[in-house]
């Protein structure tokens, strides 16, 4: 779920692992081996491909050494384990100020193989990342796209893109062994969140690169790589996307089998975190459990730890047993039902807005959260620092959607779908009764059908479908739900667009969001991007083309999420007013239905502790955590 992708210059790569045994004893000096409950891994593990949150655990795991980090409170900071030293300078090109920002990298850093890792690493990450190749080969990523020169270095044709290998990227520099260069397009600043522009990690240019080929730098032209062959091997089965195995992270790769574990161990080359901390754990399991006793895992000491627990019943089962801990944080994101805008009926505005009042999100909660999380009306969580400015403002100024059958009517007969099967009569709600099969259709006589996907053994699923299976029909819309795995959810929601008309059957999707740190929903709705799995719902609101009326005054979303990015680093307070504008005309075109923004909860057994306070966050996972942890055996 998308936006469940980073979006600018982190580095997303990933790996799929094999089953072994793991003896562990209680015996002095006894290996320390963590276990971790997941639900299903999808398996992309590369930026561009769509992915999970419990892939991005792996990453974080097993990369780490980008220039600027996240921490534990949310703020990008300067890596200073991996930056000895950073320095910026401008300069003019007719009316435009580019920036470039100057690191030198510390000279012992090293890959899990024990190969140096210089700044030849890092510029051909960049090279890679921002390659046509990389593009050709399925990946929609946008890195490096705010980078001088990008434009040039990337081209898109009709027939797909242009290769990058033997052009310059005018942005990028490499300047010594241990010193490289990024230039941001002044076109693009200023940005709220500017760093985030240059935060990259190294990517193994020996284990990756194509043999011979080599990196040359030019003061006027910037840095070229001589040959990306064979790129493209690294993103299918068997590659270094399902298989990294030169890396550098706390952990590296050991294996992966059925899709259910996925087993790290330590790696002895890394240096530590942004503030060189090491781990103390030695071996990781990240298993694939049934969601409906993940908790009941941790409590008979199954498994050691299961994370973003939003259930009730769960919570209240947790707290009670003395021998585990729960801890929770407000959640960063929420969760929703999605909507693809490229297919009818949720092409409509008036369709989607319908649909989130037939949507009784309030039994969701009641079904999912047991008290533990609250409505939300748009794209927001509750820990975002703008709603805790906000609360009011939003409470006032939103469309609440309130569950009413007689309001989605009164829309619906505004659209298209207001017609009996003749596609002449007026539709009658008064003859849309339970079970009696009398729908909606257009003109053309086509049934008014949402087809839902959700997935096996989702307390969100049952409890959507359970009322809509009712209320739908009372709308006059023919509803049906097909279960299936989490990773043929992602990828229909991501692909759908993709796939041949008679192929396109589904229509809303129950997911769940958590932000960047970095919160730029240009990624996620600009029209430019429509049609990629950055965009995958196909919502393009300009100003040439709105997809709904604006009100006086009332901006569309392209410009609006122009707005928030290019805000002045700092200025909180023309970035709020915009983000309001924002929420306000994305409550309106309503893409999602927001469901909740709830509390998470982190369920661990006692045995697993946290040092100077650097536990679980709305920013932080326990792969983000994991130096600060430590579990007695």
């Amino acid at each position: 779920m998308k936006k469940i992708l980073t979006k600018v210059g982190t580095l997303i790569l990933g790996l799929f692992f094999v089953l072994v045994a793991v003896a562990c004893t209680d015996d002095a000096g006894a290996k320390k081996v963590l276990k971790v409950g997941s639900p299903e891994i999808s398996g992309n593990f590369m930026s561009g491909f769509g992915n999970s949150a419990y892939d991005v655990w792996v990453r974080n795991l097993i990369f780490d050494y980008s220039t600027y980090a996240t921490t534990q409170g949310g703020e990008l900071v300067l890596n200073e384990t991996v930056v000895t030293n950073v320095a910026t300078s401008t300069s003019t090109r007719g009316d435009v100020t580019d920036k470039t920002y100057t690191f030198t990298i510390a000279n012992n850093l090293k890959w899990s193989d024990g190969t140096a890792i210089t700044a030849k690493d890092y510029v051909f990450s960049v090279l890679m990342q921002a390659s046509g190749e990389l593009a050709a080969a399925g990946a929609n990523t946008a890195a490096g796209d705010s980078l001088l020169g990008y434009e040039d270095y990337r081209v898109a044709t009709e027939s797909g893109f242009e290769p990058s290998a033997g052009k310059p990227f005018k942005g990028v520099q490499l300047l010594g062994d241990h010193q490289f260069s990024l230039t941001i397009d002044g076109t693009y600043l200023p940005y709220f969140y500017e760093v985030a522009f240059v935060a990259f990690a190294p990517l193994p240019f020996h284990r990756l690169a194509p043999e011979g080929a080599t990196i040359t730098s030019d003061a006027e032209d910037g840095a070229t790589v001589s040959s990306l062959a064979g790129i493209e091997a690294h993103a299918t089965t068997g590659g270094y996307r399902y298989a990294p195995d030169v890396t550098a992270g706390p952990y590296k790769f050991v294996s992966f089998a059925n899709q259910s574990v996925v087993l790290l161990v330590k790696d002895e080359n890394y240096v530590g975190n942004y503030e060189g901390k090491k781990p103390k754990i030695d071996e990781i399991q990240i298993r694939e459990v049934n969601q409906a006793v993940d908790v009941d895992l941790v409590i008979s000491g199954e498994i050691d730890m299961v994370t973003g627990v939003i259930e009730g019943t769960k919570i209240e089962k947790a707290k009670a047993d003395a021998n585990t801990t729960a801890v929770y944080y407000n959640r960063n994101g929420y969760g929703l039902l999605a909507m693809h805008a490229h297919m009818e009926p949720t092409s409509d505005y008036k369709v989607r807005q319908a649909i989130a009042h037939l949507t009784d999100r309030q039994y969701v909660a009641d079904q999912v959260l047991g008290g533990y999380g609250s409505m939300v009306y748009s794209e927001y969580g509750a820990a975002q620092w703008m709603v805790q400015e906000s609360e009011a403002w939003l409470d006032a100024n939103l469309n609440k959607y309130e569950f009413s059958v007689d309001q989605a009517n009164a829309i619906l007969d505004t659209t298209v779908w207001k017609y009996e099967a003749d596609g002449k009569t007026p539709f009658d709600k008064t003859k849309a009764t339970p079970g009696s099969e009398y729908y909606r259709h257009n003109a053309a006589g086509e049934v008014m059908t949402i087809h839902h996907f959700g997935t096996e053994n989702n307390a969100v699923s049952d409890a959507l479908s359970a009322k809509f299976v009712q209320n739908m029909q009372l709308a006059g819309i023919k509803y049906d739900i097909t279960l299936g795995t989490f990773d043929d959810l992602l990828n229909f929601y991501y692909y759908g667009n993709l796939l041949d008309e008679e192929e396109k059957v589904y229509s809303v999707f129950n997911l769940a969001t958590n932000f960047d740190v970095a919160f730029d929903p240009y990624y996620s709705w600009h029209s430019s991007l429509a049609n990629t799995d950055y965009n995958p719902q196909n919502i393009i609101d300009t100003p040439q083309n709105p997809a709904a009326p604006l009100a006086p005054g009332e901006k569309t979303l392209d410009e609006l999420v122009i707005q928030l990015r290019t805000t002045t680093p700092g200025d909180r307070t023309t970035y709020l007013n915009v983000w309001r504008q924002y929420v306000k005309r994305w409550n309106t075109l309503i893409p999602n239905v927001p469901l909740y923004s709830n509390q998470y909860y982190d369920i661990y057994t006692k045995r697993v502790t946290f040092s100077d306070g650097k536990g679980t966050s709305p920013f932080w996972s326990w792969a983000n955590a994991i130096c600060y942890m430590d579990i007695q055996m």
